[in-house]
């Protein structure tokens, strides 16, 4: 008796907390068309900040979307949040050095506009070998009084360039 109740007490916790997280944005570039630009005005709403360029290309089987390689490459997107509320934030990243020494990317989540602008939280990857594919994750509380939040990728080096694959927002 014992056992069926901890066995159902588990199933109830797995099944509601896989049912509270909620999509709010995933997207793995394979219904896009093979030339898209993420950043071209009308499109997809992410900004380029530095005149960053991201298309889409296809590898393989699979698609995904890659920066120009001039020197600090921005990729940005807003999202309406909800105050209070948790979200973790995921995307694939992998940097091909084309004589660049410098193969770190940064992430950053902020609130705010201009000198009003304020980190919520930071990641960024290692050195890392030219051509592998990182997973990275940043989870994050929307502070009480911000209903918008930014994403942002970093990448300062010259001559690398960087791709991106399953961008996704997760309401936790």
């Amino acid at each position: 008796m014992k056992i069926f109740f901890f066995q159902s007490i588990l199933i109830l916790f797995f099944s509601t907390s896989l049912v509270s997280q909620e999509i709010v944005y995933d997207l793995n570039f394979e219904k896009l068309n093979v030339g898209t630009q993420l950043t071209k005005r009308g499109g997809l709403k992410f900004q380029g900040w530095n005149k960053s360029e991201w298309i889409v290309k296809q590898e393989n089987n699979n698609k995904i979307a890659t920066s120009s390689e001039q020197q600090k490459v921005f990729l940005v997107k807003q999202f309406d949040v909800e105050p209070g509320a948790s979200y973790s934030w995921n995307v694939d990243t992998r940097v091909v050095n084309n004589a660049a020494w410098k193969r770190k990317v940064n992430f950053s989540v902020t609130y705010g506009v201009g000198d009003n602008a304020k980190k919520i939280a930071e990641s960024g990857t290692k050195e890392i070998k030219s051509n592998k594919w990182l997973s990275n994750k940043i989870d994050f509380v929307v502070p009480d009084n911000q209903t918008k939040v930014s994403l942002v990728i970093f990448r300062f080096a010259e001559g690398a360039k960087v791709s991106i694959d399953n961008y996704k927002l997760v309401k936790l």
